[in-house]
């Protein structure tokens, strides 16, 4: 009986343990959307954009980490463990000429989205993920910082009423000095500094 009732106990603790590490989409919301600023000329250079394949995802915000990661596995937030997206993500993305922007990850995973520029901003676009719950990450991108050489800044406003933020980079990793833009930028559109997060890609395999 002592047997069984420690083994149940020890059951539960793994249990337990394994709930705490599982994403947790309601902490990572940040805000609602917001207005954001409209700059009345192009400040991405869309040539140098398009020339970036692959683009990296060193960091961004907890909401958007965890909807890009949960797309492409296909799976619900509680079916997935912290360390699973933080070290074995990889993600990258992929843009074309068609409009089509995938996310790849885990290892061979990808997902599609299709865009549209906006009429009356060249530095943003909608996007749908293409098959499954396109709503479950889908939105407007505006692109609000780049230095239009290594990295741009993306401001993000999902479907479902939520800001979401993240950099794409010619490279894994970002530069202090460029982090620490990021990070300044983040925090002057009203995000919060508690939802910052970095993506690790020093165990990728490719």
């Amino acid at each position: 009986m002592w047997y069984s009732l420690s083994a149940s106990v020890a059951l539960l603790c793994i249990a337990s343990a394994v709930h705490v590490q599982s994403l947790d989409l309601k902490t990572a919301k940040d805000q609602p959307c917001f207005n954001i600023p409209n700059p009345k000329t192009p400040i991405l250079d869309e040539k140098w954009v398009h020339s970036i394949n692959p683009m990296y995802f060193p960091v961004g915000s907890t909401n958007s980490l965890y909807r890009v990661a949960l797309n492409v596995l296909q799976k619900e937030a509680r079916d997935v463990g912290f360390a699973t997206v933080y070290y074995d993500a990889c993600l990258k993305w992929y843009m074309y000429d068609n409009g089509t922007v995938v996310s790849t990850g885990f290892n061979g995973l990808r997902k599609e989205y299709k865009t549209k520029t906006l009429e009356d901003n060249p530095d943003a676009f909608t996007f749908v993920g293409e098959g499954g719950d396109k709503d479950f990450y889908s939105g407007t991108l505006y692109t609000t910082l780049t230095d239009n050489k290594s990295f741009f800044f993306a401001t993000i406003c999902l479907k479902n009423g939520e800001m979401a933020w993240g950099v794409a980079s010619t490279t894994p990793t970002l530069t202090e000095e460029t982090k620490k833009k990021v990070f300044d930028h983040a925090v002057s559109l009203g995000f919060n500094k508690e939802d910052f997060t970095e993506l690790k890609y020093d165990t990728c395999k490719n």
